[in-house]
């Protein structure tokens, strides 16, 4: 049976010290808690954590670096590529925290023979371990969770091996989902889609879209390592979108994984403190540019009209500036960060963009301009809004068959998705991103994130073998997929 409290794999590099003889589980049992769950007890705890995690991430780290909003009390900041070598060690800490969670509901659904839990499980996993790999590289991931089997010092997988473990468990997802049964211990549903015992018609509805995450999510992946030919993506890819009922992917917005908050506790908006979304910030010019370009209806979503001339207007500031803009700028709209609202996982319009881009560059055939019109209606869509009537006779909106184009919308489709945009850029190059005036020469855009100080003490013969495999251990340092 599940212990209440499990020994994490970040408790242990954090303490950096280990128990001699007594046994580990016994030590960390709460006797005052209760010590068994079913497996359906964690699935919530790891949705609302997690994304709210990532809400935060996207909040603190990729909004400054991607240059869409602009500090007013300091120019030192991402936004100026400064990037501390601590930045990815909370994100190390959150993920490993929780992917023990998500072991355990493996663990239980295997013992209770559950498919269904075994398949969310093998999803969730894999959303994680993606954000791990896309930001560290080489990672701990087949002994990562393992101090129940007295591994307290894991190997790190190379990220060729991560990548490959990812893909076949989100393989063997897809497999095992029964979409003639629920999740039978979530009487009330989980967070995600709602998913309970019920079925309509012999189906669950809730797994069905389980299912296409699961799918949805394994696209995301084949395209991030298509350079890697070690890993065949383009095959794995031309074999999923050739079989749609074996392989179904997110067909609207009603599929999309992403998490409703409603406000309500436990389930509270991340930011709760509204105001200071918009304290010492404004939106860059770059971002408001292209909306204002655009005409777009996510433009008065986003941001806050000023005063210009006495009329109400939108205006950017200019990012990685040298010296403080004058003149009034937008700040962001306090309303994106009130609950209720969405976390973003992955969305329809993401695997829209995808789609496209595939098309736009050869690997599937297909009509680009349909799946990029999609994804950015798709995008609207999420935010509330409705693209006007000829939005895509704009010169600046129409699909011109270009990838720059396909990804600048795209980059505005990924706004608060975590590291997206970042990973983007890092594998593309695009949008290209204004870096002021600023920006000291030398400072450049991070491709990773260090790994955490405290490894080289507490996991230090494995740390050097993963220095040895990634070369070095800097923010500069490329990973597999990177141009």
């Amino acid at each position: 049976m599940i212990k209440y409290l499990k020994l994490t794999l970040t408790a242990l590099i954090a303490l950096g010290t280990l128990v001699g003889c007594q046994d580990m589980n016994e030590i960390n049992t709460d006797r005052t808690r209760m010590q068994t769950a079913d497996p359906g007890a964690f699935i919530d705890p790891v949705l609302f954590e997690v994304t709210s995690y990532n809400w935060h991430r996207f909040n603190g780290f990729t909004f400054h670096l991607m240059q869409e909003v602009v500090t007013t009390n300091s120019n030192m900041g991402k936004g100026w590529l400064y990037i501390s070598d601590t930045e990815g060690d909370g994100a190390w800490t959150t993920y490993y925290r929780w992917l023990n969670n998500i072991d355990a509901i493996e663990k239980e659904a295997i013992e209770r023979e559950a498919p269904n839990y075994r398949a969310v499980a093998l999803t969730l996993k894999s959303w994680i371990y993606s954000l791990l790999v896309d930001s560290f590289g080489d990672i701990p991931m087949s002994e990562a969770t393992s101090a129940d089997e007295q591994i307290y010092r894991p190997k790190f997988d190379t990220e060729l091996e991560v990548y490959r473990q990812i893909l076949a468990d989100l393989e063997e997802a897809n497999s095992l989902f029964d979409e003639s049964q629920g999740l039978v211990f979530n009487k009330k549903g989980e967070l995600l889609y709602g998913t309970d015992d019920r079925l309509v018609s012999g189906v669950s509805l809730g797994i069905v879209k389980w299912r296409k995450f699961a799918n949805s999510l394994r696209l995301r992946v084949l395209l991030r390592s298509l350079s890697v030919d070690a890993l065949g993506g383009a095959d794995t890819i031309r074999e999923m979108l050739a079989n749609p009922e074996k392989y179904p992917i997110f067909e609207s917005n009603e599929d999309e994984a992403k998490l409703y908050i409603t406000g309500a506790a436990p389930y509270v908006a991340p930011m709760v403190r509204p105001q200071d979304f918009t304290s010492y910030k404004a939106l860059s010019e770059f971002f408001i540019d292209n909306l204002m370009e655009w005409s777009d209806p996510r433009l008065p979503v986003f941001a806050r009209t000023v005063k210009v001339d006495g009329k109400d207007t939108y205006r950017g500031m200019q990012s990685g500036y040298s010296v403080v803009p004058s003149g009034p700028a937008s700040l962001p709209s306090q309303d994106i960060v009130k609950a209720p609202l969405h976390l973003m996982l992955i969305t329809y319009s993401e695997v829209e963009f995808i789609l496209a881009e595939l098309m736009q560059r050869g690997v599937v055939s297909g009509d680009a301009q349909v799946h990029y019109e999609r994804g950015v209606e798709a995008s609207a869509r999420f935010w509330g809004v409705s693209l006007q009537e000829g939005y895509f006779d704009n010169p600046s909106t129409a699909y011109d068959g270009s990838l720059e184009r396909i990804m600048l919308q795209k980059f505005y489709a990924l706004f608060f998705c975590d590291y997206q945009q970042w990973f983007e850029y890092n594998r593309t190059g695009l949008p290209e991103l204004p870096f002021g005036p600023g920006v000291p020469t030398g400072n450049t855009m991070p491709k990773r994130f260090k790994y955490p100080a405290i490894l080289q003490r507490t996991n230090k013969d494995n740390y050097q073998e993963a220095l040895s495999s990634m070369r070095e251990d800097t923010p500069y340092t490329k990973l597999i997929w990177q141009k």
